[in-house]
C-alpha cells in the first residue's frame, strides 16, 4: 500500500492489533513508547484485539520485559568475552613477538579502554530504562495503559464447543501447511494461537461490514507473502477466507510502517528514533525466537552423546567398508552396501557439523543467571537441544 492507503485504511478499517505489537512496548526506550502509545490513541475508534491476542499479551509481558533488561546484560556479557578474548589474542602476540612490559601495555591499553568506555555507555542506557520485573509485576504503566485503551475494544473467547473445534482446525492446518500458524508447529506451547486469533479475527469481521487491517510484527511466511525477502502482503489464502467468511478485504502492515503513517499524516508526533526502535524490535522478533536459554550440564550431556554416536556410527562405517571389499565379487551386493554407506556418511557429516556448531555457540555464548544464552540457527541443532532442555527440566520436576 501507498501511504495514502494506508492513511484512510487506518481510518476506514477494522484495525487489529497482535501480541507481537504490544509486547515491543516493553522492549523500547519510555520516549519511544508513549509516542508508539500516542499512535495507537490517535486511532482508537477503530481499534480491536482478539481476545487470544489480550491472552498471549498479558501471559508474556513480564517476559518481554524481563527480555530488555536481559539484553542490556547480555550484551555487557558480550562484551566482556570479546574484550578476554582480544586480550589473550594481543597476550599471545606479545609473547610470541618478545614484547616487552611497557611495549605489551601500550599495546593493550587502547583496547581495554575502548571496552571499557564501550560497557559503561550500554549501563548508562540500562539506567535510563524505565522497567523493572518488581515494577511490571506490581505497578506496570505499560498494562495500565492498554487496559484504557482498549476499554470495550477486546474480543470474547471462543465457546467451549467452538474452542475445541478450532483447535482441531489449527492443528489440520499445521499438518497441511494451510495459513496460519503453520509454521508454529514446532512450538512446545501454544502452538494454537495463531489460528485462534484469526479465526476470532474472521468472526468479527463478518459481524460489521469494514474492511480488516491487522497491525503485527509476524512476518513469518504463514502470514505473509514474501518474494527475494520482501514483503508483498497478506497470504494469498487469507486473503480468500476473510473475503468468504467475512465479505470485506484484509491487510497486513508492520507496526513500523504503521508509526511512519501516523509521523506524516498526523498531528501525532512521532519521532524518527521511534520508527528505528520499531523496526529493530520487529528484526529483533526473529532472533529472540532463536535464543534458547541452556545450562552446562545440558550442553555437556548433549556434546557427550553426539561423541558417543559418531563413534558408533564410524565403528559402522568401518564395518561396511570391510564388507564392501568382502563383496568385491558381487557387484549387486557392493552397490547396497555403498548406499548404506552413504547414509552412515551422511549422518556422520551432520553430527560432526552439529559438534562444530555446538562448540562455536558455546564458545561465543554469554551467561546470564547460570545459563548460556545461545543463539542457534540450525532448526535440527535448535531441537535437539529443545528437546535436551525439555528432560532435564521434566527430570528436575519429577525429582523427590
Amino acid at each position: 500500500m501507498t501511504k495514502d492507503e494506508i492513511s484512510r485504511a487506518l481510518q476506514e478499517s477494522l484495525v487489529v492489533i497482535d501480541s507481537s505489537v504490544l509486547l515491543d512496548l516493553y522492549r523500547v526506550t519510555p520516549t519511544a513508547r508513549k509516542e508508539m502509545i500516542d499512535s495507537l490513541i490517535s486511532i482508537e475508534g477503530n481499534l480491536w484485539v482478539p481476545h487470544q491476542v489480550a491472552l498471549e499479551f498479558h501471559r508474556n509481558r513480564v517476559e518481554a520485559a524481563r527480555d530488555q533488561l536481559s539484553f542490556y546484560d547480555e550484551t555487557c556479557k558480550l562484551l566482556e568475552t570479546a574484550q578476554n578474548q582480544a586480550l589473550q589474542r594481543l597476550n599471545e602476540f606479545a609473547n610470541r613477538s618478545a614484547l616487552d612490559s611497557s611495549e605489551k601495555k601500550t599495546l593493550k591499553e587502547p583496547l581495554e579502554n575502548a571496552f571499557s568506555v564501550a560497557i559503561e555507555r550500554v549501563k548508562s542506557h540500562q539506567g535510563v530504562f524505565d522497567l523493572t520485573i518488581g515494577r511490571v509485576l506490581n505497578d506496570d504503566p505499560v498494562l495500565k495503559t492498554l487496559a484504557i485503551l482498549f476499554d470495550g475494544k477486546v474480543g470474547q473467547p471462543l465457546p467451549e464447543e467452538e474452542y475445541v473445534k478450532a483447535q482441531a482446525e489449527a492443528a489440520r492446518r499445521r499438518e497441511g501447511r494451510i495459513p496460519p500458524g503453520y509454521k508454529d508447529r514446532a512450538k512446545r506451547t501454544n502452538p494454537d494461537g495463531d489460528y485462534l486469533w484469526w479465526e476470532q479475527t474472521l468472526i468479527k469481521a463478518a459481524e460489521g461490514d469494514m474492511p480488516v487491517l491487522i497491525i503485527s510484527n509476524d512476518e513469518k511466511e504463514d502470514w505473509i507473502n514474501k518474494r527475494i525477502d520482501f514483503s508483498l502482503g497478506p497470504r494469498e489464502e487469507l486473503v480468500a477466507e476473510m473475503c468468504q467468511r467475512a465479505g470485506v478485504s484484509l491487510r497486513i502492515i508492520n507496526f513500523a510502517t504503521f508509526l511512519e503513517a501516523v509521523r506524516v499524516d498526523s498531528p501525532v508526533s512521532v519521532s524518527r528514533e521511534t520508527v528505528y526502535q520499531a523496526n529493530i524490535a520487529r528484526e529483533q522478533g526473529e532472533k529472540r525466537s532463536r535464543r534458547i536459554y541452556v545450562n552446562s550440564t545440558v550442553i555437556e550431556g548433549y556434546e557427550a552423546q553426539i561423541l558417543r554416536t559418531l563413534e558408533r556410527r564410524e565403528r559402522e562405517l568401518r564395518g561396511n567398508l570391510a564388507e564392501q571389499n568382502e563383496a568385491a565379487g558381487n557387484p549387486d551386493m557392493k552397490e547396497v552396501l555403498e548406499a548404506k554407506a552413504g547414509g552412515i556418511q551422511f549422518a556422520i557429516d551432520m553430527y560432526r557439523d552439529h559438534l562444530n556448531e555446538l562448540r562455536r555457540i558455546v564458545a561465543n555464548a554469554p551467561r546470564l543467571k547460570g545459563d548460556l544464552v545461545l543463539h542457534v540457527e540450525s532448526d535440527s541443532l535448535r531441537r535437539a537441544l529443545i528437546e535436551r532442555v525439555h528432560e532435564e527440566r521434566k527430570r528436575a520436576a519429577d525429582a523427590p
